[in-house]
């Protein structure tokens, strides 16, 4: 079970909430909890690259323009958002994220719609890290349920480089 000192510190992170009037020792604890989501959570992988910095996210496909996502807000990312999350015909925006240490995963929030139908779609996208044989491998799990109801599903596996 994940303790309440853990959800508010992530949710101080996550929102890049000013720390100037919080206790020395919890401004310590997030400086720590803020270099393992840099550590863990991000780096240069094959294609793509991503840095988390002062509550957002910036993402970088080899030689495509920066997708950055804040939260707090809806991130209306275009079609590069959905080349980034495996889906090319896409338009996506981010409403949430959630970040999840333990697991060493983060997962995104929003909709999609498509060239074809301009209505939104529930979209979500699920980045976790894994080592297997010293090689880090960051796996990228994206989904959209369709009008029918049926869940369109894109995998992609990327290795740090």
């Amino acid at each position: 079970m994940v303790s309440l000192r853990n959800i508010s510190s992530l949710a101080v992170i996550k929102y890049g909430i000013a720390r100037d009037e919080l206790p020395r020792a919890l401004i310590e604890e997030l400086r720590k909890m803020e270099g393992r989501i840099k550590s863990e959570l991000t780096g240069e992988f094959t294609t793509v690259s991503f840095v988390w910095d002062d509550g957002e996210w910036r993402f970088r496909i080899l030689n495509q323009q920066t997708v950055t996502i804040r939260s707090g807000g809806r991130n209306s990312l275009g079609l590069a958002g959905g080349k980034l999350f495996l889906f090319d015909d896409r338009k996506i925006s981010i409403d949430d994220f959630k970040i999840d240490l333990k697991e060493r995963r983060i997962t995104f929030y929003g909709m999609c719609s498509s060239v074809k139908n301009s209505g939104d779609r529930v979209f979500k996208s699920t980045i976790s890290f894994t080592k297997i044989h010293n090689i880090e491998i960051m796996k990228m799990s994206s989904q959209v349920v369709e009008e029918n109801g049926q869940c369109r599903c894109m995998l992609n596996t990327f290795n740090r480089q």
